[in-house]
């Protein structure tokens, strides 16, 4: 038996070495969306090369330089074929923009991220980082009605988890406009999660030190700011931080 769980560390441990990345390119989805576009910054920023997916090239485009445009639509999975050769881990930050529809939470939180990792996972990318939300998959009304993003989003996050890729999932209390390191974060597990809120620039931060950090790999990390704690003291809890 020890030298059956010996194997198997040895197995894990290569997975893991082979997961984390300091360069290479990144498929962003959700790329010209508020926090999407901070994300792209945060990885030109930290030496990586981006490949921006939207439905507009223009919009991809006037990202600024050094950004590679994709144009496809996540709730069209053909559209995908093809846009994960050349990539070495995707972050997906797409989200509905109304409770039913074709953009709707349905139609994006849910089937828009279980295309993407189907894509991925075709195109034999192995990393994958999804930014869900602190109250997916939480019990209550709110967060168990079908207009509402939370149970669309727990679905892809489930999705992610039983499909093999080296995943990571940050999932962001309420959002806000600002920029990072103006206040300390919490990270909790989803049992823990405290509704809050927390700025998008921390949470493109965290994505980015996720992906370069293969101990990530495993965890639903919730964040939200805590103005008790110093700014980027997070950044020492993540590898720590329990795995699912």
């Amino acid at each position: 038996m020890s030298v059956i769980k010996g194997l198997l560390g040895l197995l894990v441990g290569a997975t893991l070495s082979t997961s984390a990345l300091a360069e290479g390119t990144v498929l962003v989805a959700g790329s010209t969306g508020q926090t999407g576009r901070l994300i792209v910054t945060a990885l030109l920023e930290n030496g990586f090369n981006v490949r921006a997916l939207s439905r507009s090239a223009e919009r991809a485009a006037g990202l600024g330089d050094g950004i590679e445009p994709a144009v496809a639509d996540v709730t069209n999975p053909s559209s995908l074929s093809g846009i994960m050769d050349g990539i070495d881990a995707v972050i997906s930050a797409i989200g509905g923009r109304r409770p039913i529809g074709a953009n709707g939470f349905e139609a994006v939180d849910w089937k828009g991220n279980r295309a993407l990792v189907d894509a991925a996972k075709a195109g034999g990318v192995n990393r994958f980082l999804l930014m869900s939300g602190g109250s997916a998959g939480r019990d209550g009304f709110m967060h168990t009605l079908p207009i509402a993003p939370y149970p669309w989003k727990a679905k892809a996050e489930d999705y992610l988890r039983q499909s093999g890729l080296a995943y990571t999932v940050v999932a962001p209390g309420g959002l806000r406009d600002e920029p990072a390191g103006r206040y300390g974060v919490r990270l909790a597990r989803r049992v823990d999660y405290v509704v809050g809120q927390i700025n998008r620039g921390d949470v493109a931060e965290i994505l980015v030190a996720s992906l370069k950090d293969n101990r990530t790999i495993g965890k639903t990390i919730t964040v939200i700011n805590d103005e008790t704690r110093v700014p980027d003291s997070w950044r020492a809890e993540l590898s720590g931080f329990p795995r699912d």
